[in-house]
């Protein structure tokens, strides 16, 4: 069923996890800290060397996951499996799950991340997937959507940052929502808890970002057009 991420992530919380989750969408952000809690949470560290089994749609056969989705756990409670790069099974790949979606292993997590698009909604196995599944489809923020964003995961962060200042960053950064977090993160290892980020921080980190880049691209250049010995 389409749920909201709230709803997921109070669930994570309390460590409710269900048989089949599948994360689809543009924004791979929240793809991402779905997928990365639940693989930190769902089971204990000496549990995962068992029961812990990562796939990637392009390298994978479905039958190599079904069989490992029907196995039981050894010495824990729950098996985990987790479906990287799920976009690019083809439309037969996606036929094969079907029956296991209609009868999921309860003791296996089964975590799909399909990123950068969703199935075609008029498929029968599309409908099937958002009606047994934690379906959660994760949509980019717009461009209205940015600064308040960059606000809260600001607050969240423990810093003060202005509107105008969120804007900035919007404009600079886009509406990548893992860029603009690991660019806040990276931030905020150089400021004190607390600390205001203000137009002249983000001028300055901007500036010096520039300064990379075209030191990078001048050192390219001369070891490009120098003679070699």
């Amino acid at each position: 069923m389409a749920v909201t991420l709230e709803t997921i992530w109070k669930n994570l919380q309390t460590k409710k996890f269900e048989p089949i989750y599948f994360l689809c969408g543009e924004e791979s952000y929240y793809i991402d800290l779905i997928e990365n809690f639940i693989e930190e949470n769902a089971l204990q560290p000496h549990e995962k060397d068992f029961n812990f089994s990562l796939f990637y749609g392009k390298d994978t056969e479905p039958i190599q996951i079904l069989n490992d989705a029907k196995q039981y756990p050894t010495f824990a409670d729950k098996r985990l499996i987790i479906v990287r790069e799920a976009q690019d099974f083809k439309a037969k790949d996606w036929e094969s799950f079907e029956k296991y979606f209609e009868n999921p292993v309860d003791s296996t997590i089964l975590v799909f991340s399909h990123k950068n698009k969703t199935l075609d909604k008029r498929s029968k196995i599309s409908k099937l997937i958002e009606k047994k599944s934690v379906y959660f489809e994760s949509s980019k923020k717009t461009d209205e959507q940015l600064p308040a964003w960059i606000a809260g995961y600001v607050k969240k962060k423990n810093f003060k940052i202005s509107s105008g200042v969120s804007q900035l960053l919007a404009e600079n950064l886009g509406n990548d929502l893992s860029r603009i977090a690991n660019e806040i993160d990276k931030l905020s290892v150089m400021l004190l808890e607390g600390a205001d980020i203000t137009e002249d921080v983000i001028e300055n980190i901007l500036a010096f970002q520039k300064s990379i880049i075209s030191r990078n691209l001048t050192t390219q250049l001369l070891s490009a057009i120098s003679p070699k010995r």
